[in-house]
C-alpha cells in the first residue's frame, strides 16, 4: 500500500504521558509580603516553580523490532512475523490508545464515512449526500460517488495521516470496483458499512507500513513477496477491525451523530489492542 509520504518516526516510539501535560503554575505570594509557607521571611521574589517528578516512559518495545519483525515476515513469507510487526508497532506507540491518537486525519475522515453510512440509512441516499454538497450525484454511480466523497473528506496536498486517509479511501473504492458495484442509491447500509471497515482497515494499515514499513516490507527482492506481506499484513488488520465491529454489537445506523467521534476511536483502539494482543501470541 502506497501513501504520499514516507516518514521515519522516532527511534523508540515512545512518548512520555508528562510531555503534554502543562506545567504547573508559581505559587503567588500574598499580600503584604508574607512567603506562601507563612514564615514572613519574603524579600518580595517568588518561589521557584514547583514541577511535577519526572516520570520513565512507559515500557514498550520500540519500532526497530516492530521493523525487524515486519522484515523476517516480508522475506521468509511469514504470517506470524509479520503479525508480530503489528503488534510490536502497538506497543511501541503506547497501546492501542496511543496508536489510535496517532491518527487523527484518518479517525476524522472515518467518522465522516460514519456520518455518511448512518444518515443513508435512516434518511436515505440524498440526504447523505448532502453534508458534503454531493446530493446531485444520489444516482450516480457508487465509484464516482465515492471518488467525490475522497475529495471532499481529504483533498490531495496535505499531511502524512491526511494523505494516509486519501490512500486508505481511494484503496477501498479501487476494491470495490474490481468486485463491481452499481449506481450509490442502489446501495444498501450493509454495502456502505463495508466501506467503513475497509478505511478504517487501510488507513491503520498504511500507518504501519508509512511508519515502520517503508525498509522492511519493501525490502524484498521481488514484488510477488512485497505483495504478498502487505496481502498478510492487510488481512490481519482488516480481521481485527471487523471482529472489534461486530464485538459493539451495533450497525451504524444505530449510533447517534453525537456519538460517532467516540465510536470511531474506539474501535481504532480495539482494533489496536487486539492487533497487539495476537501478535505478541503469534
Amino acid at each position: 500500500m502506497g501513501t504520499s509520504g514516507s516518514f521515519g518516526g522516532s527511534k523508540t516510539g515512545l512518548v512520555p504521558s508528562w510531555v503534554d501535560d502543562p506545567p504547573a503554575v508559581p505559587v503567588a505570594a500574598p499580600e503584604g509580603g508574607e512567603s506562601p509557607d507563612g514564615n514572613g521571611d519574603s524579600d518580595g521574589e517568588l518561589p521557584s516553580p514547583i514541577y511535577p517528578p519526572l516520570q520513565p516512559p512507559p515500557p514498550g518495545t520500540g519500532l526497530g523490532q516492530a521493523r525487524g519483525s515486519l522484515t523476517r515476515g516480508a522475506r521468509t513469507s511469514d504470517g506470524n512475523a509479520i503479525r508480530r510487526g503489528a503488534g510490536r508497532y502497538v506497543a511501541a506507540s503506547g497501546g492501542g490508545r496511543g496508536a489510535s491518537r496517532r491518527m487523527p486525519n484518518s479517525r476524522a475522515t472515518a467518522g465522516g464515512v460514519a456520518g455518511l453510512v448512518r444518515t443513508f440509512a435512516t434518511q436515505g441516499p440524498a440526504e447523505a449526500l448532502k453534508p458534503f454538497n454531493l446530493q446531485e450525484l444520489a444516482g450516480a454511480p457508487a465509484v464516482d460517488v465515492f471518488v467525490a466523497l475522497t475529495e471532499a473528506l481529504c483533498p490531495p496536498g496535505g499531511t502524512i495521516d491526511e494523505a494516509i486517509a486519501r490512500d486508505a479511501m481511494l484503496e477501498t473504492i479501487a476494491a470495490l470496483a474490481a468486485e463491481g458495484i452499481g449506481n450509490f442509491d442502489e446501495m444498501v447500509p450493509a454495502d456502505l458499512q463495508e466501506f467503513f471497515i475497509g478505511v478504517v482497515s487501510r488507513s491503520i494499515e498504511g500507518k504501519i507500513l508509512n511508519e515502520v514499513g517503508t525498509n522492511s516490507i519493501r525490502v524484498s527482492s521481488d514484488l510477488t513477496s512485497v505483495e504478498r506481506a502487505q496481502r498478510m499484513l492487510h488481512e490481519f488488520v482488516e480481521g481485527c477491525v471487523r471482529d472489534r465491529f461486530s464485538s459493539f454489537g451495533s450497525s451504524l445506523a444505530d449510533v447517534s451523530g453525537q456519538q460517532i467521534d467516540n465510536f470511531v476511536f474506539d474501535l481504532y483502539e480495539a482494533a489496536f489492542n487486539l492487533m497487539h494482543a495476537m501478535g505478541d501470541a503469534s
